[in-house]
């Protein structure tokens, strides 16, 4: 990467962190569509594997890097009020999608300006994963969204991890695009990772008060 030519990117690559190098942790074997896609796999560890009915769901999200080079990837995981790469799935037999019930709602605010530099809109939406390294976070999974929450019984918890890699993208309003954006991509020293995976299977155990949980 020619430094001299992309001052800011040359920052950009310094400030993102560098993420954390760790064995990996037997947390099942997820699936993978195909070959490019087992450069990472994503790991679902539920925080509680029984919950009461209508109670929050929140689950400890671990995307690997299993290949041997270095990725960037989103930092968002999972949003259920933007498209994010992370999609869940709550399902016994036939699948129940994902509802948006009374009360629950969403709002977003995110708007490039023209202060908004390259370096800044990279490490804004994406991080570095090393090989060998782990990016994670826990997310909560609303009964607003899904109706499984409030159903007794016990739920099947699995989802589906999938970018298309374009690091120029963002789900932000615009309002002053960069001309030379495209060049400054082409300088990174790292690609995007893009692809599908499928995460490991869990079970949930929802019960109604009064039940002992585990």
């Amino acid at each position: 990467m020619n430094a001299q030519r992309f001052p800011l990117l040359a920052i950009a690559v310094a400030l993102i962190p560098t993420l954390g190098v760790f064995q990996p942790l037997a947390f099942g074997d997820p699936q993978t569509q195909d070959t490019d896609s087992k450069r990472i796999e994503v790991r679902l560890i539920p925080i509680k594997k029984s919950i009461k009915v209508g109670e929050v769901l929140n689950v400890r999200v671990e995307i690997w890097n299993v290949g041997s080079e270095p990725l960037f990837i989103e930092e968002t995981i999972y949003d259920p009020c933007t498209p994010s790469p992370l999609s869940l799935r709550l399902d016994l037999g036939p699948s129940m999608k994902p509802q948006t019930g009374p009360g629950f709602g969403c709002a977003s605010d995110c708007v490039y300006t023209a202060k908004d530099s390259f370096a800044r809109r990279l490490v804004y939406r994406w991080a570095v994963l090393q090989p060998g390294g782990f990016y994670g976070r826990v997310i909560s999974v609303q009964p607003e969204s899904f109706p499984q929450l409030s159903t007794p019984g016990r739920w099947r918890l699995s989802g589906t991890y999938k970018s298309i890699g374009n690091l120029s993208s963002s789900f932000c309003w615009d309002k002053a695009p960069l001309p030379d954006n495209e060049e400054q991509i082409k300088g990174l020293p790292y690609e995007a990772w893009q692809g599908v995976v499928f995460t490991n299977t869990v079970w949930i155990e929802v019960v109604v008060l009064g039940v002992q949980l585990r």
